[in-house]
């Protein structure tokens, strides 16, 4: 892989994380233009390391919550016996993130190598994106009259959105996508849908680093150090400026844009491969 396929591609997965087009089936699609070999679907998660950093730079007020108040609620049930989840909007967000994280989890656990050879196929990459689409339609109107915040969830929806976040371990879904819509689905209003959306994104992530540990360290000892600081980096700034995009876009105009996109990128490549 040259340095010039890692920026392309850290460019691509830096876009296409947050906004609900899909990254793993942009990435798909890219590396089979590219001619990338497919370890460069290992080398995706390093891309994915670059994406972390900037949810957590982009939400930190959020993440920085999260981790004081955990560790606070440890304090509190030793000392109180209680986790107190009163104090803090941030102790609810806990329970909620690791129940709508379970469901994808366990799909990476027993199903990981199935989903891992779906990614040779572009031909699905191109259904699945189209399915993206009409999601995010069906998400628009669901989410007209939806008023709740993150903390008013209960913890049986919460386990709703997983189920959402769940299919888009397939390639061609997209993971912000269907957790924003999922989040719709069950009240939240639209900041709020995101800004779990984003949240969510971090046990994801964090969970395929660990699935895919060996993988990783084989793909850093295979590339030069050049290749692998490129594709971080580029990342991480695209990263953060396409959450700014996709938060401005969610509060103040439609996702039909983005479903107009898909359904015209699968037509193309439809045409074209």
């Amino acid at each position: 892989m040259s340095i010039t396929d890692a920026l392309i591609l850290g460019i691509v997965q830096g876009a296409t994380e947050f906004l609900p087009v899909s990254s793993s089936g942009h990435l798909a699609i890219t590396a089979e233009l590219l001619g990338v070999e497919n370890n460069s679907l290992a080398f995706s998660i390093i891309l994915h390391l670059g994406t972390l950093l900037s949810i957590m730079i982009a939400y930190r007020e959020s993440v920085w919550g999260l981790i004081r108040e955990f560790f606070l609620m440890i304090k509190d049930l030793f000392t109180k016996k209680s986790f107190c989840m009163e104090k803090s909007k941030y102790r609810k967000y806990i329970p909620l993130l690791i129940v709508a994280s379970v469901p994808a989890g366990i799909v990476g656990v027993f199903f990981g190598d199935f989903i891992d050879m779906l990614f040779s196929s572009v031909y699905f990459v191109v259904i699945t994106l189209s399915v993206t689409g009409i999601i995010l339609i069906v998400g628009e109107k669901i989410g007209q009259k939806a008023d709740k915040n993150i903390e008013q969830l209960s913890l049986t929806k919460a386990f709703g959105v997983g189920l959402f976040q769940m299919f888009a371990v397939l390639p061609g879904i997209s993971r912000s996508g269907t957790t924003t819509v999922g989040g719709l689905t069950f009240g939240l209003k639209k900041e709020e849908a995101l800004e779990l959306s984003f949240l969510m994104a971090l046990p994801a992530i964090l969970g395929s680093l660990l699935l895919d540990i060996k993988d990783i360290l084989g793909t850093v000892m295979e590339l030069s150090l050049p290749v692998v600081g490129v594709g971080f980096v580029s990342s991480l700034i695209v990263g953060y400026l396409s959450i700014g995009f996709f938060r401005k876009v969610v509060k103040k105009g439609s996702m039909m844009i983005f479903s107009v996109y898909l359904w015209c990128l699968s037509a193309v490549l439809l045409i074209i491969l």
